[in-house]
């Protein structure tokens, strides 16, 4: 694949109808269908375990997706949650049955999940620092392949500054542990909202820095926004992404 269009024919980041937020024609073989139309040839389907989840919702979907006629590539991951510092959502049967371990550090703004550790207060130097302390904790898990959309606020929760209070000392670490511990950041459309992309791209420009690998996902939960990877396309070229920073699955994990 060349420069251009690696990340263009990629989605690592579809929810299927078993994800609680996720619309109910979310079946594997409609997104399969959708992700063709827009030329994705690499699709990784990853439902959400929460901490109430029934992991078997993973097998579901896998058992819903039709026959491989080979026109697209299906891996099979999860969005896993960092419930707190020390616990994540993840066990060594997802390990050892999918083909990628995503992890998202940022669940704390759904109240109704409960289980994931919040902020003391919403001042937003303690909300930035917690932001800080779970995403650097989610970069220092060796079984972990992506970072889904790191320090995204999501919109109504915390204040927006609460990520711009953190320092490129501050971050650092963090990079540095996602690097030597081979774990990809991810960008999808919700780094690139108005809001956050200052930041993102200060935070994406030292991830690059320290040969850290980008994944990219439309993060969909309905059909018409899978595949939506040309809405990256000013950011991937204003940080000048080549096709060996970005982070590709391989069949039963690693990297390719």
């Amino acid at each position: 694949m060349t420069n251009s269009d690696t990340y263009l024919q990629c989605d690592f980041h579809v929810h299927t109808r078993y994800s609680p937020c996720a619309q109910s024609d979310m079946l594997p073989g409609s997104i399969i269908e959708a992700a063709k139309e827009q030329g994705i040839k690499y699709l990784g389907l990853v439902d959400h375990i929460f901490g109430f989840t029934d992991a078997s919702i993973l097998k579901s979907a896998r058992k819903d997706c039709p026959p491989d006629d080979g026109s697209i590539e299906v891996f099979f991951g999860c969005e896993a949650d960092v419930l707190s510092v020390g616990k994540t959502t993840v066990t060594q049967e997802m390990m050892d049955a999918l083909d990628y371990i995503m992890v998202s550090a940022n669940h704390f703004h759904n109240d109704w999940l409960k289980l994931v550790d919040l902020p003391e207060s919403d001042d937003p130097q303690v909300v930035g620092k917690h932001f800080l302390k779970m995403f650097n904790y989610a970069a220092s898990l060796e079984y972990a392949d992506v970072i889904a959309h790191p320090f995204y606020v999501m919109p109504g929760t915390y204040d927006i500054k609460s990520i711009y209070l953190l320092t490129e000392k501050d971050i650092a670490p963090g990079i540095e542990a996602a690097a030597k511990n081979k774990v990809a950041v991810e960008i999808s459309r919700r780094a690139i909202t108005q809001e956050h992309v200052e930041f993102m791209l200060m935070f994406y420009r030292l991830c690059k820095e320290a040969g850290v690998k980008f994944s990219v996902g439309s993060d969909s939960h309905m059909l018409s926004t899978v595949g939506q990877m040309r809405l990256l396309v000013e950011m991937v070229e204003e940080l000048d992404l080549r096709q060996e920073d970005f982070w590709l699955p391989r069949k039963n994990g690693g990297e390719r």
